[in-house]
């Protein structure tokens, strides 16, 4: 099963476990991070998933969809194992740090460049 929309280029199961979520070089607002979220919902079966978000090289988002994005990390964590986001930009991992700052205690999150080794990374989980 793979779906896609206006901001996310791709979202599929990597392995049994892990979900690739690929996102479109745009500015993911509200309304898009609700729609991720509810695709991402219906590919994970409210099963203990990995997550590894690939970002377009100019995608950003916006303050509501971030602080949303944050509280639905709180609210699913437990079906999370690990999060891995590549980034691309400065603006990128300021915004992923202070993300994974605030779901830190919920589930492991790291950024990488590489998306090799961010598929090592996950695989520790």
């Amino acid at each position: 099963m793979m779906f896609n929309n206006d901001v996310v280029e791709a979202m599929y199961k990597l392995d049994h476990n892990t979900i690739v979520v690929s996102f479109r070089e745009t500015v993911i607002d509200l309304d898009h991070i609700k729609e991720t979220y509810a695709m991402l919902y219906q590919l994970a079966e409210d099963k203990p998933h990995k997550k590894l978000i690939l970002t377009g090289k100019k995608t950003a988002i916006t303050k509501e969809a971030r602080y949303y994005g944050m509280q639905e990390a709180k609210r699913i964590g437990g079906n999370v194992l690990a999060e891995a986001v590549i980034v691309h930009s400065l603006y990128q991992k300021m915004v992923i740090n202070f993300y994974s700052k605030f779901i830190d205690s919920t589930y492991p999150t790291r950024f990488f460049t590489d998306i090799e080794k961010a598929k090592e990374w996950l695989a520790n989980f």
